[in-house]
């Protein structure tokens, strides 16, 4: 980049420079060989551009809900954008058609290098191991949905649930967050017709000292997990057919109430500002591959508000 252009970037109010603060989170240069390593496997061939400038570029998009096409034209249009990215003012942008075949080749990775990111956050002094929130989320499906709860010929992996007396079409995010900071430790996506309790123990990570979660994963299965591994249990507990739950264990879940609601905050960010209102791929690897990259770009932006704090 030329010195005109650092000049001004450098010289934005503090409030300008909230991309820089993010940035500056992350031990970049751990991802170089994992990223190169990756590409080297995928058969993508070489792009023309360093795989860690396009995976800044995948960081960037999830941050501000954009779509291949427009994170593009972004890149050419803001000069914050090209910096976090690492490109110069005469250097040659990545095509849309780049960024798409990048993503691809990161599936099955996302999620160690979401691992890999939250280790830098944590190395700020953020500690994400207060206790963990488990809860998920329906992402609705792009396409029309097929009629009478069939499944889609556009995208068969897609399926049907029913939230709120609504059905629905589509995905689900299943996310583990940490109870004080907010943060996002574990994410695993399904077709949405994947009751939320099956992907209890995927989001697991061992060292939590407690999880909490709704009704719907209260089971003596479940139970017996947390207690193998040496979790406190506050799972909430759910009434049986023809009987009630106990009076101490109706205030035990307005006690856990108070922590578990705290996910939706991360739900409703990701639809809100995020545009995880609708999806825009088929398949859950490549939904996998998004749910990850939202939860990177989610974290680091959370992380730097923070550490601004």
């Amino acid at each position: 980049m030329s010195c005109l252009a650092e000049l001004f970037i450098t010289q934005m109010p503090e409030s300008k420079r909230k991309l820089d603060k993010i940035h500056d989170i992350v031990r970049w240069n751990r991802f170089v060989y994992r990223l190169e390593k990756i590409l080297n496997r995928s058969g993508l061939g070489p792009t023309g551009y360093p795989p860690l400038n396009l995976f800044k570029i995948l960081v960037l998009q999830n941050l501000y809900g954009l779509s291949d096409p427009d994170m593009e034209y972004m890149l050419y249009d803001r000069l914050t954008f090209r910096k976090f990215c690492g490109f110069g003012l005469t250097d040659k942008l990545p095509d849309e058609t780049t960024i798409c075949r990048f993503r691809s080749a990161l599936q099955s990775h996302t999620e160690k290098i979401l691992s890999m990111v939250n280790q830098d956050i944590e190395s700020h002094g953020i500690r994400t191991k207060s206790g963990t929130i488990i809860d998920a989320t329906v992402i609705e499906s792009s396409v029309r949905p097929p009629a009478g709860g069939a499944a889609s010929e556009k995208d068969p992996e897609a399926g049907w649930t029913k939230k709120g007396g609504k059905f629905i079409h589509g995905y689900k995010a299943h996310v583990a967050s940490d109870a004080k900071v907010g943060l996002i430790r574990r994410v695993k996506a399904t077709s949405a017709d994947v009751h939320d309790s099956q992907v209890f123990e995927q989001l697991l990570e061992g060292d939590e000292p407690f999880v909490t979660a709704d009704k719907a994963y209260d089971s003596k299965k479940h139970r017996n997990l947390l207690k193998q591994y040496g979790i406190e249990d506050k799972l909430l507990y759910k009434g049986k057919r023809n009987q009630k739950i106990a009076r101490w264990q109706v205030e035990l879940n307005k006690l856990y109430s108070k922590t578990r609601c705290n996910i939706e905050r991360i739900f409703a960010h990701w639809k809100v500002h995020m545009r995880l209102n609708r999806s825009r791929y088929k398949g859950w690897e490549k939904h996998q591959v998004h749910f990850d990259l939202i939860s990177i770009a989610y974290n680091l932006k959370r992380a730097a508000k923070i550490l601004a704090t």
